[in-house]
């Protein structure tokens, strides 16, 4: 594999703290730049930050909050900064004095043609305030109606009209210069669970799992897609350890790297989740993250986990993982990151 541009001699050094830090996105508190704030993220130095509504009071706030941020990134890394927000539309919507459709709204009065210019303008938006990457759009099929986290975040229950629409979404926030992100693989909308509180079962058999939920992934991966978030959700029929997706090996590598041959980044879904942090410490759930293969892991909330999660990715480099696997993550990192036709300066 090879890595291109000038950021290969800062990230390539040898220096596992600072390529620890491209594998890890972060959330964090205030609606402004603090000195405290920068020397957190001095310490464990993450590839990219995350805003939530906790960080966002309105435009003029936002513009100048994104670019310290990313002026901090890349000043402590070398390297240029993920800034991500979660813009979906209707009630999973960031963007300040902004009011955008559900995706079934648009999808059931609009079709294509209004996914594609709802995720434009969003994406327009967001590249105006300085973000770059949005964890967007579901790729989840709305298939059970107790389902309490998904609904109508799904643009349907239907595998073609989803796949349909989720390209029209990338090719909207492509014209806008953002990076997508599909989620929650291998499909999140089958389970009566909210992962946020604890970890849910999918309970379908093997053949329905793979001509359906995972159908959308598949066609994102042949799309290049540039992102797909993992789900805090178990699958027995993927894997029988009962492990959810994010920490299993089968279902990521075997599934999505090997049989789906998806090339593109791996993040997981925030790793301060009940589904996560009631069954494995902070520890013990990124070094299975990382062996699962995921790429990057999305701590959103609590310093002390992001510190853990750092230091543990720090000795995943320094021998705790194989460094071919290792390397092989950021180098996927860096690929997009060092890409200029893909990837917009925020600074």
């Amino acid at each position: 594999m090879q890595y291109h541009g000038a950021m290969r001699e800062t990230i390539f050094n040898g220096d596992s703290s600072l390529m620890a830090g491209q594998l890890l996105v972060v959330g964090f508190e205030g609606m402004k730049y603090t000195r405290e704030l920068g020397t957190f993220f001095q310490k464990v130095q993450p590839g990219g930050a995350i805003l939530f509504s906790r960080n966002i009071r309105d435009t003029t706030q936002t513009r100048i909050l994104v670019g310290d941020i990313a002026r901090l990134i890349e000043d402590t890394t070398g390297a240029r900064a993920f800034i991500c927000l979660d813009q979906e539309g209707g009630r999973v919507s960031r963007l300040p004095g902004e009011s955008f459709p559900t995706a079934r709204q648009l999808c059931q009065k609009g079709g294509e043609e209004a996914v594609e210019a709802s995720y434009r303008a969003m994406g327009e938006k967001m590249a105006g305030l300085g973000f770059n990457v949005n964890f967007a759009p579901v790729l989840d099929l709305d298939t059970n109606p107790i389902n309490p986290i998904i609904g109508d975040r799904a643009f349907g229950p239907d595998v073609e009209t989803v796949m349909v629409m989720a390209a029209a979404a990338k090719r909207g926030l492509d014209a806008a210069g953002v990076l997508s992100c599909g989620k929650h693989f291998p499909g999140h909308g089958g389970a009566d669970k909210d992962s946020h509180m604890e970890l849910p079962l999918d309970m379908r058999p093997l053949e329905r799992l793979l001509e359906r939920e995972v159908a959308p992934f598949a066609a994102w991966s042949k799309a290049r897609g540039p992102f797909i978030m993992t789900a805090h959700v178990a699958y027995p029929a993927l894997d029988n350890t009962m492990l959810p997706a994010t920490l299993s090996k089968p279902m990521i590598t075997g599934l999505l790297r090997e049989r789906l041959e998806y090339q593109g980044i791996v993040i997981t879904d925030d790793m301060d989740m009940k589904a996560l942090t009631d069954n494995h410490d902070d520890r013990e759930a990124a070094l299975m993250a990382l062996g699962a293969g995921c790429d990057i892991l999305l701590s959103c909330h609590d310093p002390s986990r992001i510190t853990a999660i750092h230091e543990t990715i720090r000795g995943a480099f320094d021998g705790g993982l194989p460094e071919e696997e290792m390397i092989a993550k950021l180098g996927r990192v860096m690929n997009i990151k060092d890409n200029d036709g893909i990837m917009r300066d925020v600074r």
